[in-house]
């Protein structure tokens, strides 16, 4: 099953949703107010909950906005990294060792009334489905449903031997991501009992994803369905003969990135067709936009507790796992702010909550006064 065929599908799905009920979820909710501060930097109206569904043999962690009210007697859930751990690896670590990471989601939480637009996140090679909440619960909160599947097959579940260079599966990846929207769309949409009910528009979708998720964001950026696409610390090279979608993009990038040099990343947005924006951070590494660099005591997330366990990591998976969270590097949540704007902003214009974009400019660096970056677009 290929992709393409989540076009015909939506469609098909959209008509007989509004022909079989009166409450249509081809529609959105109301738009959330822009910010007075002229950026995104800030969480939005809505608080963020989450829930975890099952899709074949993997997960999917859904986060979508949820009126304050509903939180009252809640705590905002932390993820366990230990958790998204190969057995191999796990069984490796001695038990007390099982660092938190805080998240401003709540745990099954009533949603808002919807329909909230859907955004699709990719996580990267090596990595899992949570890597990203400080963005996915950000979007929540702005009101967006936001969904991320783990890819076992190249994610942190697999072998730790392996050397930290997996490829995705371009038709795997596209199986995958097409399963999960029809299970958003269709299923949980309109299944009885479930949070999700009634709460996915099923008229227009964005896709965003970090590192070799970004490669997945921009192959199924072509969908008829995408109305824009976000690689974040992705890129191509310089004769790369890559097509990239006519969509709007949005392209970050760290300035210090080792794996995706910053070059590949100014080599798609140059590619790109528009309009197209590209932002560069100052002193951000290639997991600036993850949480992963701040997990942990010390920070430096699940390989660098590995390695201060004394456990041998491959060369080469150090390397992916440690980039941007050097002592040198940009503290995390100083390029999450900026991060969070851009994206925000950029889905909030090409949704059309936003009949102008909002801080989609260098001059939003005057909001964002904990990181320098750079922005170009071509319109």
């Amino acid at each position: 099953m290929h992709a393409r065929f989540l076009s015909f599908f939506v469609l098909i799905l959209a008509l007989g949703l509004a022909a079989c009920s009166t409450d249509t979820t081809s529609s959105v909710a109301a738009v959330p107010p822009a910010p007075l501060s002229g950026t995104y930097r800030d969480v939005g109206p809505f608080e963020a909950g989450v829930t975890t569904l099952t899709l074949n043999d993997r997960m999917v962690e859904v986060w979508y906005p949820v009126d304050s009210a509903a939180t009252a007697g809640l705590d905002p859930v932390p993820y366990f990294i230990r958790d998204e751990l190969s057995e191999e690896l796990e069984s490796l670590l001695p038990d007390d060792v099982n660092p938190p990471f805080a998240t401003a989601a709540y745990r099954d939480a009533r949603s808002s009334d919807g329909p909230f637009p859907l955004v699709i996140f990719a996580h990267g090679s090596s990595s899992y489905r949570n890597q990203s909440t400080f963005m996915t619960t950000h979007l929540a909160s702005w009101g967006f449903v936001v969904a991320s599947v783990d890819y076992l097959e190249r994610g942190l579940r697999r072998q730790i031997d392996l050397d930290g260079s997996l490829t995705p599966d371009p038709e795997l990846d596209d199986v995958v991501l097409t399963r999960m929207v029809v299970m958003l769309l269709a299923d949980e949409n309109s299944r009885d009992g479930s949070l999700l009910q009634g709460r996915v528009s099923t008229d227009q979708i964005a896709i965003t994803g970090h590192s070799a998720g970004g490669g997945t964001a921009i192959r199924f950026g072509e969908e008829p369905d995408v109305i824009t696409y976000i690689p974040l610390s992705a890129g191509i090279s310089s004769d790369s003969m890559l097509a990239l979608p006519d969509r709007p993009s949005l392209w970050i990038a760290g300035d210090i990135d080792a794996i995706v040099e910053p070059e590949r990343t100014a080599n798609a947005f140059a590619a790109a067709n528009p309009p197209a924006r590209h932002v560069v951070i100052e002193a951000m590494g290639h997991l600036g936009p993850s949480d992963i660099c701040a997990i942990g005591e010390n920070g430096g997330g699940v390989i660098q507790i590995a390695l201060d366990q004394g456990l041998p990591i491959p060369p080469n998976l150090v390397r992916l796992g440690t980039d941007g969270c050097q002592e040198s590097a940009l503290p995390p949540p100083d390029g999450w702010l900026v991060i969070n704007h851009f994206v925000t902003a950029q889905l909030r214009w090409a949704f059309g909550f936003d009949e102008d974009p909002i801080g989609l400019s260098q001059s939003a660096e005057d909001d964002l006064p904990e990181a320098v970056f750079t922005y170009e677009e071509s319109l």
